[in-house]
């Protein structure tokens, strides 16, 4: 019996596993309610203060090809371990940082955890769920990064003063407990399918791992909606305050709505996941995902004023919708079961590599205004478009998919890959 039919326990291990993951995104997004009095604290400026998001999101393009590896090699339970302690420790170093270097520091360590997590969860989930039940699970999985960001961005005034700059470290206090408490339930819950052989493969190569141009078809297609996602996200606010005239409050207040949005997306999208199981099927959902993520661009930043609030909430709705997809999607795209993790590595480095796109966004729209910021977004999405159309050739139902003659059980499984 194929243990992944056993769901019961596998949701337990999958809501652990995305619970950590919540708690390393809280984690990594405190800086941002904070930041006002990290620079009265430290007595640094926004350039420097900037630097503690960078930092690890640098740590995390490092890392994004090595955790896939790492997790095809060690198993997901040793990797998202790991992840969970190195956040804490770097959330603790940080607690008790005097200077911004020394913070820094501990924002370089923070990182490792954000890009293995971003790829021990998807794999623990592969392990429980056979592709065609992935769906639900996955598209929860989906939205772990803006569950822990409106966590952190609604709950950190709970623990802070503005006329007390040193408070900020109650965040980070309150930060290492939850992955104390996430460490624990994951070390006891979390582990592997009965008879499931891949965290015992004797020998992974990273290389033979990446073999599939699917699996780069589909980072591309990340990478794409990242520089959107984070050009909208980013630049939100600005366009709020100055295209629309909004205080600060007013910016901040109305482009959260977009995170409140995403997580309406995960709702939505889980139940549309689990009945949409065919593999082509979600190709083509992932087309259209990818059509509305380009058309987004043009709304958010032609936002009327009477209509701020359902703007963004629809946009925070829409940049929900690739992810979603894709992840359930990426399982079939890897080479062999034993290499899911390099596929899900891949595809972390294709978001990564988008998320430096707001350098150029930030410089197009000072430059030459909002409207050729749109025009380069959509281009960029056209580009997504047309790689998730590739993959209706590349990517095909391994049933569908034409072996070679003579090919072993493994190459069979990876024809059409």
């Amino acid at each position: 019996m194929d243990a992944r039919k056993s769901s019961g326990t596998g949701w337990v291990v999958t809501l652990v596993g995305i619970l950590a993951a919540v708690a390393i995104a809280i984690n990594m997004f405190k800086v941002p309610p904070t930041m006002g009095l990290l620079m009265a604290d430290l007595g640094i400026g926004p350039a420097l203060g900037g630097w503690l998001m960078t930092v690890p999101t640098i740590t995390g393009l490092i890392l994004a090809l090595p955790s896939g590896g790492l997790t095809d090699k060690f198993g997901p339970k040793k990797v998202g371990l790991f992840a969970i302690l190195s956040a804490a420790v770097g959330s603790l170093l940080g607690t008790f940082s005097p200077t911004i270097e020394l913070l820094l520091v501990s924002r370089f360590v923070e990182g490792l955890s954000f890009a293995l997590i971003g790829v021990a969860v998807p794999a623990l989930i592969s392990m429980w769920f056979s592709p065609e039940k992935s769906g639900a699970p996955m598209t929860i999985w989906s939205g772990w990064v803006p569950i822990g960001m409106l966590a952190i961005f609604t709950g950190a005034n709970l623990f802070i003063s503005a006329d007390d700059p040193g408070t900020w470290t109650n965040v980070w206090w309150v930060s290492t407990a939850l992955l104390a408490v996430a460490a624990v339930l994951y070390l006891i819950f979390v582990k592997a399918p009965a008879g499931y052989a891949a965290e015992k493969a004797p020998k992974i190569s990273l290389v033979a791992g990446m073999k599939s141009p699917s699996t780069w078809l589909l980072a591309l297609i990340f990478a794409m909606f990242a520089f959107i996602m984070y050009a909208v996200s980013t630049f939100a606010p600005t366009y709020c305050m100055q295209e629309l005239g909004y205080s600060i409050e007013d910016s901040n207040l109305y482009s959260s709505l977009i995170t409140v949005g995403m997580i309406v997306g995960v709702v939505l999208m889980t139940p549309v996941l689990n009945k949409v199981v065919k593999l082509k099927s979600r190709i083509w959902l992932l087309v259209a995902s990818m059509v509305l993520t380009a058309l987004i661009a043009v709304l958010a930043f032609n936002v009327p004023p009477s209509a701020t609030v359902a703007v963004m909430v629809v946009t925070g709705i829409v940049l929900q919708l690739v992810p979603a997809v894709i992840w359930p999607i990426a399982p079939s795209a890897a080479v062999a079961p034993i290499y899911i993790g390099t596929t899900f590595g891949v595809i972390a480095l294709g978001r990564s590599i988008g998320g430096f796109g707001n350098a150029s966004i930030g410089t197009l729209i000072e430059t030459s205004g909002w409207g050729a910021a749109i025009v380069l977004l959509v281009g960029i999405g056209v580009v997504g478009v047309v790689a998730c159309l590739a993959l209706l050739k590349f990517l095909k139902d391994p049933a569908d998919a034409p072996a070679p003659a003579n090919a072993s059980a493994g190459e069979e499984e990876a024809a059409g890959r």
